[in-house]
Order: C-alpha cells, then structure tokens, then sequence
C-alpha cells in the first residue's frame, strides 16, 4: 500500500509554484530540478474528516398485527405523541362476526357439557348398583370429558378472536414525533409476520436524542475509540456546530461507496435543534495537535527501508538522507519530532541517485 507521505510526495510541485522562502536562484542542476522547502514553526491538527448523517437515536416501524381495511387515521406527519395514544383503527366487522360465532360454539359446547355431566351422573349411580355395564359407563364418562375439551377450544378461540379485535386499535409504542405516515384511511393493510414484512403504517422516532451515523474507512478505525469527541458541521458553511460522542463501532467491515470500512455512530450532545434526521453533516474527529511545531510539508518526508526520512539540501554538493521523528500531521504538514531543525532546507523530491 503506498504511504501517503510518498503519494503526497507528488505535491512538490506545487510547492515549488509558491517559491518557498529561502529558495534563491539555483547553483547547480540538482537545484533547477528539485523543489526545496524550509522547516518551519507552525500549529498542526490531526484529525480525520469524515461525512456522515443524522438520525435519531430511537426510530421504529409501527405495523399492524392483524390485517384489514384502515377505518381510522388518527396520525400525521411531524405530530409529537405519547405513548398509548391512538393513531390507527382497523375495521373490525369481519372480527366481530367471527366473535359472534365463537360465543355461539361456546353456548352450544356448554350445553352438551351440561347434558352429558347429567347422564354421567345417573349412569354411576346405575353402575354402583350394577345395573349398566362398565363398558356403558366408561364410554359416557369419555363422551363427557370430549364436550369438556370441545367447550375449552370455544373459550380459546373467542379469547384469540377478542385478542385480534383489540389490536385493531394501534396505539404508539412509545413517545416521540410521527416521521412519516404512508397510508391513508380505505387502505387494506397486511399484518407483520414471520413470513411477511407487513405494511408500515408510520415511523416513530424521539427526535430529542440525535445520533451521527458515518463510515469509517478500514486504514483510519484503528484510531478511533468508544468514548472519543467528535465535531460536528452543518449548513451551507459549516456554521452550524455541535460535539458528539461516539458510542459504536461496528465489529463488522462493509463496504460503502467501493470503500471498505466500519459504521460508527455517535450522540450529539449540546443544543441540537438546529439539525435535523436526515441531514448530511461534516464531522472532525481531532488525533493530534502539535503547537509551534518544526514542520515540513509532507512531500518533503519520504519512507525507505530504514524508516521516514528527509533530504536535506546544503546548496552544493548532494543531498543528505536523514532519518526523523514524525509526529502529527494534517493534509500539508508533518511535525518533525527531531532529525532536523529550524531553518534547515529539505527537497520536494527523492533524489534520483538516492536508493528508494
């Protein structure tokens, strides 16, 4: 993989469009050639930019458990609710015909029990005084303990009739503000099941609790942790300014865009009524500040099998490879940590006889 000091190495030449201070009229054909920078004091950040969006921390799909016709559409998009509040009736008369049916089975099942309790008593009386046969008696008891079971099955299906007719009425599952609404009141609706999705009747968010969601490419995850800050800019001009911190790494890499790396998220914190879910936002996340640092620009810094070095140029004569301390460094410069001071003059460009 290249190293981004060699491939930003190729920047040289717009370094040497700027005429670095100190560059003079060139003495030899080693200087017309290479573009020459001075290590310099500066402030340097280290950060990496990300983009990323919004959306809230708590977000779900309401869906019906039954199906049917919608008769009532109590629910509107950007609408503030509580939970337990009504926003979805579905037509329950098919439901209630089946109820009408279930209590009219139950009566019947009742009846036979009773009927069948009556003539299983007489019969152990008849059997006690050995006047019916075992045989008699034992089918009457199993006739009886049938109807039983048969009045129990007409009692559970009305409890699972009553069931579906109550989650006719859906109500919020939690508090928080109506996102969307995709159905109108007419609309046949298909209950959520293991087989079938199901019609999204609304979404539910608590917009009060934003998060950032962004990827991280695979070479920067290894420098972000749970728990680091983060920037966050929004707008036209990145005036919109809030902090986040981050809460979740993935464990697992995706690809985004051709670009493989890990979804983090991070929650907003401060006065976040200026953003919105949906909103494509800029996030820094800060790795390193380097104050009146010694710095070069990061063309100047290349990798050899000994580790970064610089060259550097003396005015005549060639230019001396010398191994440095790399410290923070942002899209132009790096810090140098030692190996070169103040002042001293490094080449833009390997030099040809140099072994790479």
């Amino acid at each position: 993989m290249t190293s981004p000091f060699t491939s930003l190495s190729r920047l040289a030449v717009l370094a040497s469009v700027l005429c670095v201070t100190g560059c003079g009229e060139p003495d030899s054909a080693q200087e017309r050639e290479i573009p020459v920078a001075q290590a310099e004091r500066r402030d340097i950040r280290e950060e990496i930019r990300l983009s990323g969006d919004i959306a809230p921390a708590f977000q779900v799909e309401i869906k019906p458990e039954v199906g049917g016709k919608l008769r009532e559409v109590h629910a509107s998009t950007g609408q503030d609710v509580k939970k337990g509040d009504l926003l979805f009736v579905i037509d329950d008369s098919d439901l209630q015909i089946e109820r009408a049916s279930a209590q009219v089975e139950i009566d019947g099942a009742r009846v036979s029990v009773e009927k069948l309790a009556g003539n299983l008593g007489r019969a152990r009386e008849l059997f006690d005084a050995k006047l019916i046969s075992k045989e008699v008696y034992e089918n009457l008891d199993a006739d009886h303990r049938l109807a039983e079971n048969a009045l129990q099955r007409a009692q559970r299906r009305l409890e699972t009739v009553d069931d579906r007719i109550t989650k006719t009425r859906v109500p919020a599952p939690a508090d928080g503000t109506i996102l969307s609404v995709p159905v109108i009141a007419g609309q046949v609706v298909v209950p959520a099941v293991s087989v079938n999705a199901g019609t999204t009747l609304a979404t539910l968010a608590d917009i009060s609790s934003l998060i950032v969601d962004a990827h991280v490419n695979q070479l920067d995850i290894g420098k972000v942790t749970l728990g680091d800050s983060v920037e966050v800019l929004g707008g036209a001009d990145d005036s919109i300014r809030t902090t986040a911190k981050i809460t979740f790494i993935a464990p697992l890499a995706t690809t985004k865009n051709n670009v493989k790396g890990f979804t983090v998220q991070a929650v907003l914190g401060g006065d976040t009524s200026a953003f919105r879910p949906g909103m494509t936002v800029a996030i820094r996340l800060p790795l390193a500040t380097a104050t009146d640092a010694v710095s070069v620009p990061l063309g100047a810094v290349f990798e050899t099998r000994q580790g970064r070095v610089v060259y550097v140029h003396r005015g005549e004569g060639p230019a001396e490879a010398r191994p440095v301390e790399v410290g923070a460094t942002d899209l132009f410069h790096a810090e140098i940590r030692s190996g070169l001071q103040e002042g001293e003059s490094v080449l833009l460009q390997r030099p040809d006889d140099r072994d790479s």
